[in-house]
């Protein structure tokens, strides 16, 4: 089976998509605009660049307007009506000069107006505009939908798990006198248990909200990997003991340059999805290795495994993943997404190899030492 593999990265380079029906206007275009660093597409008519959006959505599209068959005010009408296509920009690119085509232009949700003869540098200047004002809108976006989906998380979990406990808690009160020694203690015990995951759930919650209004401090020093390795797998053995889960380490890089409180959480966080997702007699170790100028440091299981679709999804807040553990162990889906803040921080990179019904390796990297953590 082909092992799935998931990896943040940074953003791609825009794709500008450039329609026009006269090849040398093409030809003059894409001269310009290969002086910045994007991708470019190319489509001769408007049935074209409707065929060629639906297979790559691009970033920006430079659109003329004076076309054989379907002209560009149709290409963008069409455009704005389809919920997939309505947020890419569009610029029109026409002879037409009139103020009534302008206007014309704008009103079916162009966001700028160009007339030909155009000067170069006039164009160039208005698609960086464009294209940067296109991953802003994206990022503000996304960042109202996270706090949005934090205070979704707040409300419902925290809800969920005290009414747990309370439910357990009047369930004793109201028959302490009938309950025997073993159903009161079998009780407790579920208090427990849900009282432990509603503090982890609340230890995450904070943390992720001091990295996101940026009150979290970052101290990084020189540390001894092993030790940090050690102490996370000493805290976890009750738990892994329980399920009859080996733990071990095999540490080949040991002096690091990190945060202590950040590093241990993430640790924390990696080996404990790790033992919630590996059935009983299974397996889960820490290692580390120098890669690529950097520490690798991954946590591998021998657990159930998953798909690339799940894994894509695992780091965005919006997207939640909360799948119960082998043994039904409940999770918030917070440890993960913290994780990759934590590991932003260090100006690293977190990434998942895992095959479903195998296993799964969970790996992050740090640099060698404190020089990158400022360009971040």
């Amino acid at each position: 089976m082909r092992k799935k593999r998931y990896e943040l990265m940074k953003k791609e380079m825009p794709i500008i998509l450039i329609v026009d029906d006269v090849p040398k206007n093409i030809q003059v275009l894409g001269i310009l605009l290969r002086k910045f660093e994007c991708e470019l597409a190319v489509a001769m008519s408007g049935e074209q660049a409707l065929k060629t959006i639906a297979k790559v959505k691009p970033d920006l599209i430079l659109l003329d307007i004076m076309m054989p068959g379907m002209d560009g005010h149709e290409v963008c009408r069409r455009l704005k009506k389809n919920v997939e296509t309505k947020d890419i920009p569009v610029i029109f690119l026409s002879a037409k000069s009139e103020a009534d085509d302008i206007i014309t232009g704008f009103d079916l949700g162009a966001v700028d107006y160009i007339t030909k003869p155009f000067i170069g540098s006039e164009l160039i200047a208005r698609v960086k505009t464009h294209l940067a004002l296109k991953e802003m809108k994206e990022s503000l976006e996304e960042e109202i939908g996270t706090k949005n989906k934090f205070f979704s998380i707040i409300s419902h979990d925290l809800r969920g798990s005290f009414g747990i406990i309370l439910s357990f808690v009047q369930l004793l009160q109201n028959n302490r006198d009938s309950l025997t020694s073993g159903e009161t203690n079998e009780l407790l015990d579920d208090i427990e248990s849900t009282t432990k995951n509603t503090m982890g759930l609340l230890e995450n919650l904070l943390e992720w909200a001091r990295s996101q209004t940026g009150k979290i401090g970052f101290n990084p020093v020189k540390l001894e990997l092993e030790d940090l390795v050690d102490e996370t797998i000493r805290t976890s053995s009750d738990i892994a003991r329980t399920k009859n889960i080996a733990l071990s380490s095999s540490t080949d890089v040991q002096e690091i340059y990190a945060d202590k409180n950040m590093l241990l959480l993430i640790l924390r966080n990696l080996v404990s999805n790790a033992i919630k997702f590996t059935p009983g007699g299974g397996t889960v170790s820490v290692g580390s290795e120098l890669s690529d100028g950097a520490v690798k440091i991954s946590v591998a299981d021998s657990g159930v495994g998953m798909d690339s679709k799940k894994i894509s999804k695992l780091f965005k807040v919006d997207n939640r993943i909360t799948t119960p553990g082998t043994n039904n162990e409940q999770g918030n889906g917070l440890g993960l997404i913290l994780c990759k803040e934590f590991v932003s921080f260090h100006g690293g990179k977190i990434g998942i190899d895992s095959v479903p019904d195998k296993g799964t390796t969970v790996w992050f990297t740090l640099p060698l030492n404190g020089k990158s953590f400022s360009e971040n």
